[in-house]
């Protein structure tokens, strides 16, 4: 996250400073970040009340769905939003944050606006962050990374213990510090597992394909907490969204937001589409899997989805992303609206 982009709050940690205009350069060209009253990246005002004859749909993700690297105006949710007859799209992604903050964000910003529909786009990486206490970020005084103290929950006897809250301004200065503190921290991803994952990568920017060659002939299935429906990990990320869309007063869509090692056929993504396909059915919540509509474009079209070296969507990506979701997203105003017809 860039330093000053982004203002202390206690809830979910952090916001977009209200009202900012920021040119943010970036590889891509650079981009213009515009953020409303209320801290976030919309081009519209989070007002109570809706305009009349509008149907408004309230948007939660991380940085894909805030859009790092491009401009409001080509990030998937600005493109759905002209996709569909009437909508408006207040998108309320949160960069670097997990799906506890996002649920954190909707209950503190979003909950009491008038809408129609409730999307939620976690990226299944996710599911990493939920589990962490601090969140790796830019010093405010220098250019030092630090770890920031986050919002989480923990999830004890069949429920949700906030913890973090208010969240603590002070910054950890190193990993080794923060997992001392805590007792939680990356766990397995640090020692040996982080040097052999850095190693890849170092060779991989010398030899451009070489991790995803490994990570195909291993077979890998990433992130593995997906691999067990026990995993706590998992058992804590679908705790947050059974909470949130329980406490939900509109229709609810869940989608998934892959990788791009997901995309570009590197690791296989069964195991989280199926955790996710089993949550949809428990709740009786559409889950929309975008991953087919992805896949489906030609290799060479895939390796255009993301940039060289920032791994966010381009405007292409987030294209693609909008016209998959659009027709879900129709058919579930449509349903709703004809069964708010019938009970009236």
């Amino acid at each position: 996250m860039a330093r000053n982009l982004f203002e202390y709050h206690p809830v979910t940690g952090y916001r977009f400073i209200p009202g900012i205009r920021a040119r943010i350069r970036h590889e891509g060209g650079g981009y213009l970040v515009k953020a409303n009253r209320a801290g976030f990246r919309c081009e519209h005002e989070a007002v109570p009340r809706k305009p009349d004859g509008v149907i408004r749909i309230l948007l939660f993700g991380d940085s894909y769905t805030a859009g790092d690297g491009v401009s409001n105006r080509f990030r998937f949710g600005d493109i759905l939003e002209n996709l569909i007859p009437r909508a408006q799209v207040l998108n309320f992604g949160l960069p670097n944050s997990g799906t506890d903050q996002q649920y954190l964000t909707w209950r503190e910003f979003a909950g009491g606006l008038d809408h129609d529909l409730l999307l939620l786009c976690p990226m299944v990486e996710n599911i990493r962050r939920n589990v962490q206490t601090h969140r790796l970020t830019q010093s405010a005084f220098n250019e030092q990374l630090v770890l920031r103290p986050k919002p989480y929950f923990v999830f004890e006897n069949g429920g949700l213990v906030l913890c973090h809250s208010p969240v603590p301004k002070a910054a950890v200065a190193d990993r080794q510090s923060a997992a001392k503190d805590t007792g939680r921290g990356d766990g397995p991803r640090d020692g040996l597992h982080g040097f052999f994952r850095n190693l890849t990568r170092a060779v991989d920017r010398r030899v451009p394909g070489f991790r995803c060659l490994t990570q195909r002939l291993r077979r890998l299935a990433l992130p593995e907490e997906y691999n067990s429906p026990q995993h706590p990990a998992w058992l804590l990320l679908r705790e947050i969204l059974r909470r949130w869309a329980r406490e939900s007063r509109s229709p609810v869509l869940i989608c998934p937001i892959p990788t791009f090692g997901h995309i570009e056929g590197c690791i296989r993504s069964g195991p989280y589409r199926e955790r996710f396909s089993e949550l949809g059915h428990e709740l009786g919540v559409e889950v929309i899997d975008i991953l087919p509509q992805l896949l489906a474009e030609s290799r060479e079209v895939r390796c255009k989805l993301r940039f060289p070296r920032d791994e966010h969507p381009t405007p292409l990506c987030h294209q693609i992303i909008a016209h998959a979701l659009a027709p879900r997203v129709i058919e579930s105003i449509g349903a709703a609206s004809n069964t708010g017809a019938r009970q009236g």
